[in-house]
């Protein structure tokens, strides 16, 4: 199936000016050429010629740190009370909403049971939607270490080891470790240190032997400087960012990979549970001092020239629900002094660098996945009409 887009105004992702009366030629799954409507090569005219005139054309939405398999309304402990079965039948729902919300591609950095596996197998083969999918399996934490009730917990670098080849038997495309504590885990302090040194490098010598790389949940300082000597690809969340640590980022070519939603939750947009009730009241001192430091975190990041990706963090407690969850992401760099325009090149471009999937997603380009996202509204006027989605095209179909 050929067809062609025309009369949009395309925001490629590349983060330059946007083309108006752009098109965009696809042969099956991936475009052929993008151009303007007046310059259209003869293939091109000969396909089906869908006008789009009046509406904004950009790259599918990419999160690169989302929790697929768990609502993101309950907690996680009530959701490991639950059969598998409901489990996999609320994600299947999820992986449908997340799509159409815009989302085409996710990195998932820590599901259950091997769900997110099967669900991927799922959406390849054509049985249910859902976006394309980066997998990390279980995180890895130490023995009474973050999120240890849903992690493959380990001690010592032989332990780290044998955990991390387990996830990429199961089929991990990276390894995702628990290098502080965090939030979601009750009783934690989200600075303390919970790996060594040694037992993260490890986990890192093992992914990068089988073409695989690492991420890292890490809110305190010296979770992130053990995770540089440790060699780990992307930290997750960054919330303490230094100086000290932000020139090992760039030293060792590192990434960062914001989460502004899971530090600053919608509380407004619908009503709450007595479970999120709950949980707003405890982490409320927590939420309201990574509110102030985020935005020191961003802005020392970006002096320091780190390469930033962003995700959701959606899943991951119960003030974390798969709605619009991307979209407020991107809301959330404009808040913190990014232009529109470099909130949603880091959610596209960007994003796909952090997935290792820059030569296939991320931007409109041929040769590319017509993986596009068709709006109503212009996003660089208001960030916020990210939401207003007239279409959504995954691999060239219509979804």
């Amino acid at each position: 199936m050929a067809f062609v887009l025309t009369g949009a105004t395309l925001i490629d992702g590349n983060g330059g000016a946007p083309l108006n009366n752009a098109a965009v030629y696809v042969e099956g799954e991936r475009i052929a050429w993008v151009g303007s409507a007046s310059d259209l090569p003869p293939a091109a005219q000969n396909a089906e010629q869908v006008d789009v005139s009046g509406k904004w054309l950009m790259p599918g939405i990419i999160d690169a740190h989302i929790h697929i398999c768990y609502n993101g309304s309950e907690s996680t402990f009530a959701l490991l009370e639950k059969p598998r079965d409901d489990l996999v039948l609320e994600a299947v729902d999820i992986c449908e909403r997340t799509l159409a919300q815009g989302v085409t591609t996710i990195r998932d950095v820590g599901g259950e049971q091997y769900i997110e596996m099967s669900l991927r197998k799922a959406i390849d083969r054509g049985f249910i939607r859902g976006p394309r999918m980066k997998l990390s399996g279980r995180v890895i934490s130490m023995t009474g270490g973050h999120a240890h009730f849903i992690a493959r917990e380990a001690d010592g670098p032989d332990e780290m080891r044998k955990a991390a080849r387990e996830q990429i038997k199961a089929g991990a495309d990276l390894v995702k470790l628990m290098a502080t504590g965090g939030s979601a885990t009750p009783g934690q302090d989200i600075h303390a240190s919970q790996l060594t040194v040694e037992e993260i490098a490890a986990v890192t010598e093992v992914a990068h032997m089988m073409g695989r790389h690492v991420a890292a949940h890490c809110h305190g300082t010296g979770g992130i400087r053990n995770c540089m000597l440790g060699g780990v690809d992307t930290i997750e969340h960054g919330t303490y960012l230094d100086e000290e640590t932000a020139d090992m980022m760039v030293e060792n070519g590192a990434q960062l990979v914001l989460t502004l939603g899971a530090g600053n939750p919608d509380l407004e947009s619908y009503p709450l549970s007595p479970v999120q009730q709950a949980d707003a009241k405890r982490r409320k001192p927590m939420i309201e001092q990574g509110v102030k430091q985020i935005r020191k975190t961003i802005a020392l990041a970006r002096a320091k020239g780190i390469f930033l990706g962003i995700g959701t963090d959606a899943g991951g407690n119960p003030l974390a629900p798969h709605q619009f969850a991307m979209a407020r992401e991107l809301e959330l760099l404009v808040e913190n002094d990014l232009t529109a325009m470099e909130a949603i090149t880091i959610g596209t471009r960007n994003n796909a660098k952090v997935l290792r999937w820059d030569d296939e997603i991320g931007t409109v380009e041929a040769g590319k996945y017509a993986d596009l996202l068709l709006l109503d509204a212009d996003p660089l006027v208001d960030i916020r009409n990210l939401r207003e989605i007239a279409a959504v095209y995954k691999g060239g179909e219509k979804v």
